[in-house]
């Protein structure tokens, strides 16, 4: 339960997530299941996403975050990338990092500043299990193309699982000591009730950050950045940035500025709560999506000050992670 009891409106559209597919090659359990399938329908187009971030670049809007389902999916991502970095927001972007390597040069040459790339485990064994067939090669080939092109932010996220992840930590810090990456460990998140989830394969991070310290030294926190969301420190043994992003055990919702637009056209407020707002009828006019902007800031509000006064303790069930995008 949040201590605060006064939720300050939210005057700008500082940060937006946009999911421009919830199609995806890998079939992550704590993602979506194998019987999950796309419906065919509405998704976004360039023309869409480029006015959104036009007209939202007018009421603050400094970071825009391109993620899935699997974004490099689209085959108009380079495209999106140009079209929306004429609006001066800075642009990340989330992937798998299976297509990478073959679009590693175009995204940075097109806008993309910054790149977080999920990375679960450094065995091909058990990379396959958990990504439901992934290649492992062809990520650490995408991963290495990255680098080569001269990206500067290269995060790997891990996802923690009790169970899988504690035999991976020294292999994963090794690794990205080695390639200058920085690293961050994620709590699982009991999005859309998967079959996956289950107490036993909770991983607090807190164990994690102990085991790091207890075989490699002392963490030194570091100033948090970006949406807030990480709590971060530098690891002096490896030279190494480790962030730990603790969902579950230490929320980061108050002051919470971050929008979702996700590949159907709807706009999310919280990955805890259902509601939506459905902006699929204002795409096609600037004016009309500008005329909805006080709308989506009231609505964030409330958002905001429901998670205050009602606690952390829960997260949309009917919702998939697949199709929010984190």
């Amino acid at each position: 339960m949040s201590k605060r009891t006064y939720t300050p409106p939210v005057k700008e559209i500082k940060y937006l997530r946009i999911s421009l597919t919830d199609r995806c090659n890998f079939v992550c359990p704590y993602c979506r299941s194998e019987k999950f399938s796309t419906p065919k329908g509405f998704e976004i187009t360039a023309d869409h996403i480029e006015r959104v971030v036009k007209v939202f670049s007018q009421y603050g809007l400094k970071t825009v975050r391109l993620t899935g389902g699997e974004p490099l999916l689209r085959p108009d991502i380079v495209e999106i990338v140009k079209r929306i970095s004429l609006y001066g927001v800075e642009i990340a972007l989330t992937t798998n990092g299976f297509f990478l390597k073959g679009l590693a040069k175009p995204l940075k040459e097109a806008g993309v500043k910054r790149l977080n790339i999920s990375l679960d485990s450094l065995k091909e064994d058990k990379f396959r299990y958990i990504t439901g067939g992934g290649d492992l090669n062809r990520v650490l080939e995408g991963i290495a193309e990255a680098k080569k092109v001269g990206f500067k932010s290269i995060k790997l996220n891990t996802v923690a699982i009790k169970g899988f992840t504690e035999e991976e930590i020294d292999d994963l810090l090794n690794f990205a000591a080695e390639g200058g990456f920085h690293l961050r460990f994620i709590e699982l998140m009991p999005i859309g009730k998967l079959p996956f989830y289950s107490e036993d394969r909770f991983l607090p991070l807190d164990w994690v950050k102990n085991y790091i310290e207890e075989n490699y030294g002392k963490l030194e926190p570091l100033d948090r950045s970006g949406s807030g969301a990480s709590k971060d420190f530098y690891l002096p043994a490896l030279k190494l940035k480790v962030g730990f992003i603790k969902a579950i055990t230490e929320p980061f919702c108050e002051g919470c500025s971050k929008f979702r637009l996700t590949s159907d056209g709807k706009i999310h407020f919280c990955l805890r709560l259902e509601e939506s707002f459905d902006l699929k009828p204002y795409l096609d006019d600037e004016n009309k999506l500008r005329s909805v902007v006080g709308k989506l800031l009231e609505l964030k509000t409330e958002t905001n000050a429901f998670i205050t006064k009602n606690g952390f303790g829960w997260f949309a069930e009917n919702s998939k992670m697949v199709a929010l995008g984190g």
